[in-house]
């Protein structure tokens, strides 16, 4: 799928700005392994339940999304590669109303930061797959892409972050991969997440 190919060459793209920035070096937090562990809202826009019928292909049917919205709960562990870039991997837990889902994620966390001071606006992206829970039926893939702002809570290693991103699932309905799917769920939105990263 093309889309694959295009959205990781914009974010490496984006990344090449962050190279550039400032000098001034981190003494609290860009070096080494790091944990975030983060809470989230995302307001969701679209939802759409797609089915494949052997006669009419697929058929897709549009899901009211008044009243819709979902609460996440995620950890992620990872490691600087140079000041400026990190890469780590997620896992968490997201709850779905209207459509009711939860889903498991477990993704790739790139991230992108524009300095190496203390505060730094950053671009992430997230992508990964949906674990089988709640009976096997809500595997599927995802695909989180954004900017966010680290600054420090104290004077020591402790910072906060925040993302706002772009945030879109695809959900398996009967336990299947979504390639041999015949029933799934695509949910698109806005995620807003706070979080701490130690």
């Amino acid at each position: 799928m093309k889309i694959n190919l295009i959205i990781p060459a914009c974010f490496l793209a984006l990344l090449s700005f962050s190279q550039n920035v400032d000098n001034e070096v981190d003494e609290y937090r860009n070096t080494g392994f790091f944990n975030i562990t983060r809470i989230g809202y995302k307001f969701i826009n679209e939802a759409k339940l797609e089915t494949f019928d052997t006669e009419n292909g697929v058929v897709v049917t549009s899901l009211p999304t008044d009243k819709a919205y979902a609460l996440s709960l995620q950890t992620i562990n990872g490691y600087f590669i140079n000041p400026y870039i990190s890469a780590g991997v997620g896992i968490g837990l997201d709850g779905y109303n209207n459509p009711n889902y939860n889903t498991l994620p477990l993704f790739v966390d790139v991230r992108g930061y524009f300095s190496d001071n203390a505060s730094s606006l950053y671009a992430v992206l997230n992508y990964g797959t949906l674990l089988k829970i709640d009976g096997g039926k809500n595997n599927g893939s995802m695909l989180n892409l954004g900017v966010g702002y680290k600054f420090p809570v104290n004077d020591k290693r402790l910072m906060f972050v925040s993302d706002l991103s772009w945030s879109y699932k695809q959900i398996s309905n009967d336990g299947l991969s979504i390639q041999e799917s015949e029933s799934w769920t695509l949910i698109n939105g806005i995620l807003l997440t706070f979080g701490i990263i130690f």
